[in-house]
């Protein structure tokens, strides 16, 4: 497989990129027998679902710019991407979707999801908008210990306390593993780390963890310095496809740090504690994740992240992601951009209506990296 200068010829690094590309679009024939539980935010808790016998599955729309007539026109290119793509019957298969209480777009298509597509199996979680606040992790506690109950109901198991280990070991071991690709991420195309970050999130966990075991090395071997290219930050909501990162790549740039969604942002969290319960320990991880605009954890808790994190990368630049009608992120670039600007660090604010850039993109992200 060939990506940028450097050719890495991998099967599990072929297998990864593959899986990424396909977006769980192939599932049920390529895991007959497995049962997928589909869910959109990293807030939602895939432990749970793992320890109930199934296998979460983030759903990501096909690239292209959707309009269901259920959704008014100025919902993000996400929600209305997937809710078309349920509607067609892109979705088919599922034991269910589950739904964070995130932005008002999301909570909206939850609602319209259960009508819509009369899915018994569609679930709701409330994270703790406050996530330091009091009583915070006790209400969050009782909210999984509910939600777990009724992914056995799905499922038609009883998962308890040696399930949820079994599931959180497994999520930890493939979030160190991912720590470890993170860290050689400089030296390896953007685009690439990109999609065998995006691979973990589409595909069976533990076939997941094992074929990032075994492409390690050989990204490991392929790995190189990335010379006179344009170290950046990048930050934003769900990106579904490498077209970005790529643009960047053409263009002499390096993502040396991806905090999108579907990116390292995924992953991130405390390590198991290990005076808690494991209901505690997913807990703990949850809310312990780097900071999202649709949570707080303090007024400055996501602009500390992010200068600390643009700093430790050595970025030069930032580009803050904003899908068109995100009101989140939109709210989150002002501060977020004067922040980094204010630590040095040059930053572009790019609004995107999908994943997918073009030449109005290209024009303003090849100006943006000269200035570097």
């Amino acid at each position: 497989m060939a990506e940028g200068n450097k050719t890495i010829v991998n099967e599990a690094v072929d297998l990864l990129l593959e899986e990424s590309a396909l977006k769980g679009s192939r599932f049920a024939e390529r895991y007959p027998g497995r049962k997928a539980f589909g869910f959109f935010c990293s807030y939602w808790p895939e432990e749970l679902v793992l320890a109930a016998g199934m296998e979460p599955l983030r759903l990501l729309p096909s690239p292209g710019n959707a309009n269901p007539s259920e959704l008014p026109a100025y919902s993000c290119s996400l929600v209305r991407g997937c809710l078309s793509m349920a509607l067609q019957g892109g979705f088919k298969g599922l034991a269910g979707v589950g739904f964070a209480h995130t932005c008002d777009a999301m909570q909206c298509l939850g609602g319209i999801w259960e009508e819509t597509m009369g899915l018994a199996g569609t679930l709701t979680v409330v994270p703790p908008v406050m996530l330091s606040g009091a009583g915070a992790g006790k209400f969050f506690e009782n909210e999984l210990s509910i939600l777990l109950n009724k992914l056995g109901g799905i499922a038609g198991s009883s998962p308890g306390e040696e399930e949820l280990s079994g599931a959180l070991d497994l999520c930890e071991k493939i979030r160190r593993q991912v720590t470890e690709l993170d860290g050689i991420r400089a030296k390896l195309p953007s685009d690439l780390v990109a999609a065998v970050m995006r691979a973990g999130q589409v595909m069976p966990r533990k076939e997941y963890s094992r074929a990032l075991e075994a492409a390690l090395p050989a990204l490991k071997e392929g790995a190189s310095d990335p010379g006179g290219r344009q170290r950046v930050l990048v930050t934003g909501a769900v990106l579904e496809t490498d077209s970005l990162f790529r643009m960047i790549e053409d263009l002499g740039g390096r993502v040396v740090a991806d905090d999108t969604c579907t990116g390292y942002h995924h992953y991130t969290g405390p390590t198991r504690p290990a005076n808690k319960s494991p209901l505690e320990a997913i807990v703990s991880r949850y809310t312990g994740m780097a900071p999202c605009p649709c949570r707080n954890r303090g007024l400055d808790g996501r602009t500390d992240y992010l200068e600390d994190l643009a700093a430790g990368r050595k970025a030069g630049g930032a580009i803050l992601v904003i899908r068109k009608y995100c009101d989140p992120h939109a709210w989150d670039a002002v501060t977020v951009a004067e922040r980094l600007r204010g630590a040095g660090v040059k930053t572009l604010v790019l609004e995107l209506e999908a994943s997918e850039v073009a030449g109005q993109e290209r024009t303003r992200l090849q100006a943006f990296l000269e200035s570097l």
